[in-house]
């Protein structure tokens, strides 16, 4: 074709001057527009063949405070355990009653015995003497009813003491029995004030509706703790103390 136009541009000098030029620019262009025209058909053709994104949705990243992990040192240092059916403290049979006052006590409210053990905060004084065998009973068979259900060892009561908060204690007068599983662990809590698992009862006098008891458990291994209330009618509340219980 080029040579063609060639041929002719030279037969014809008006040809030459003039219409050789023009049919050379419209070449050119329609040589252009042919390309163009061409890589856009490939582009079209390429954008047709390759598959289409297929992105699942995901949420937008957490900033890096909510990504964080807390710190072990800064989380709560207790949690709620988890529970189990109690079954062998289900055995127990304990007396609920008895002809001996559940505490010896004055007219003050003081143990009638000498203290074992003081504090700035609290007076100890050994069970013998202060508990009634039966409300001793008593309170390790509901002790060990709670301990089953968080995996805790069983106490039988004989290791006891009676703490009675001094004026200088946030709770002053309150009177709390503390129950151990040896001779050992009561020493190292009480004197030694080592306590990695603790067993305590808040006695909490309520007028006109006797004294309840509030439970109350740790285990500072597993940084656990559990609270239970149990009113003067042996009704149970658990996972509370008794002081929001009427």
């Amino acid at each position: 074709m080029y040579l063609m136009r060639h041929a002719f541009c030279r037969r014809s000098k008006l040809l030459e001057l003039n219409t050789c030029p023009f049919l050379f620019a419209m070449s050119l262009h329609n040589f252009l527009i042919s390309l163009l025209t061409g890589l856009a058909l490939c582009a079209g053709a390429w954008a047709q063949d390759k598959p289409a994104p297929n992105y699942k949705p995901y949420p937008e990243k957490a900033s890096k405070a909510q990504a964080e992990k807390v710190p072990e040192e800064l989380a709560p240092s207790f949690s709620k355990p988890l529970k189990k059916e109690p079954q062998l403290a289900l055995k127990a049979r304990p007396p609920t009653s008895g002809k001996e006052p559940m505490l010896n006590l004055n007219e003050q409210n003081l143990p009638l015995k000498e203290i074992m053990h003081q504090t700035t905060k609290l007076d100890f004084y050994d069970c013998d003497g202060v508990v009634a065998p039966w409300f001793r009973q008593l309170m390790a068979a509901e002790m060990n009813y709670f301990a089953e259900m968080v995996e805790m060892p069983f106490v039988t009561g004989d290791f006891c003491v009676v703490s009675l908060g001094t004026s200088r204690s946030l709770t002053p007068g309150r009177i709390s029995i503390h129950l151990y599983t040896s001779r050992q662990a009561l020493q190292e809590c009480v004197v030694r004030e080592r306590c990695p698992a603790f067993r305590s009862v808040n006695l909490l006098p309520r007028t006109g509706n006797g004294v309840y008891r509030s439970y109350f458990l740790s285990d500072m291994d597993r940084k656990m703790i559990a609270q239970h209330c149990v009113t003067s009618k042996g009704k149970w509340h658990p996972d509370t103390t008794c002081y929001p219980v009427d």
